[in-house]
């Protein structure tokens, strides 16, 4: 396929973990693009001018110059490094080495659910909205002891030995453990592998998106 350094429209939600990924990812390969940020809060993915864009009303989606349209998180992802010179190691082009990043993306549709629905469980006016089936702690261990035994293995990272684009995609997620205070403890190889991942340019980034994200969860908790 044609690659394009052509620049695109990104729109984005600052506190979306799906959106944080893709607006990471664009400026650290510095591709060219306008970072369109839609306040959530607002409604502002819902007017007509965006559901025009993406008819579900949600974010993160792009825009091409030629007006094609794309929108879910990983599904941008893989099209930006299709599309784009993107070093090799976010996206392999060996089918083999890709297999790995994909099969991450499939488990994370579901997978990262139990993320949110234990760290909302701590805000009683949020639990109700995020019901869980079983115990929200247990369904959380579950999914971590799933990523440590089924993706990292004897890793470095997710999919291999080299950080891709299944790493920025879920590390975001972690920061919902932050915000519950819990720790990994129980998980060695995982508590190893965010560190890797911060190292490797996220760390300022996500560090200010839990902080943010703490001082919303706190104004949410004085409304109760």
């Amino acid at each position: 396929m044609t690659t394009t350094s052509a620049a695109f429209k990104l729109y984005y939600y600052s506190f979306c973990p799906y959106c944080k990924p893709i607006y990471h990812f664009v400026n650290i390969t510095k591709l060219p693009h306008e970072a369109i940020h839609l306040d959530l809060k607002k409604g502002e993915q819902r007017t007509p001018e965006y559901l025009s864009i993406n008819p579900f009303g949600k974010v993160p989606a792009i825009v091409e110059q030629d007006g094609w349209v794309l929108f879910e998180s990983s599904t941008i992802l893989r099209y930006l490094c299709n599309t784009r010179d993107i070093p090799d190691h976010w996206y392999p082009k060996d089918p083999r080495k890709r297999s790995q990043v994909d099969l991450f993306f499939d488990w994370f549709q579901v997978g990262t659910k139990n993320f949110a629905t234990y760290s909302y469980s701590k805000i009683p006016s949020m639990a109700s909205k995020l019901p869980s089936i079983g115990d929200p702690l247990e369904n959380l261990e579950n999914s971590l002891k799933e990523i440590e035994k089924n993706f990292l293995r004897d890793r470095k990272f997710l999919a291999g030995d080299e950080i891709s684009l299944a790493d920025i995609q879920i590390i975001y997620f972690f920061a919902f453990l932050e915000l519950a205070d819990y720790e990994l403890d129980k998980f060695p190889k995982l508590k190893e592998w965010k560190e890797r991942v911060l190292d490797s340019g996220i760390r300022a980034d996500f560090q200010d998106y839990v902080q943010k994200s703490r001082e919303f969860r706190e104004s949410l908790t004085k409304k109760e």
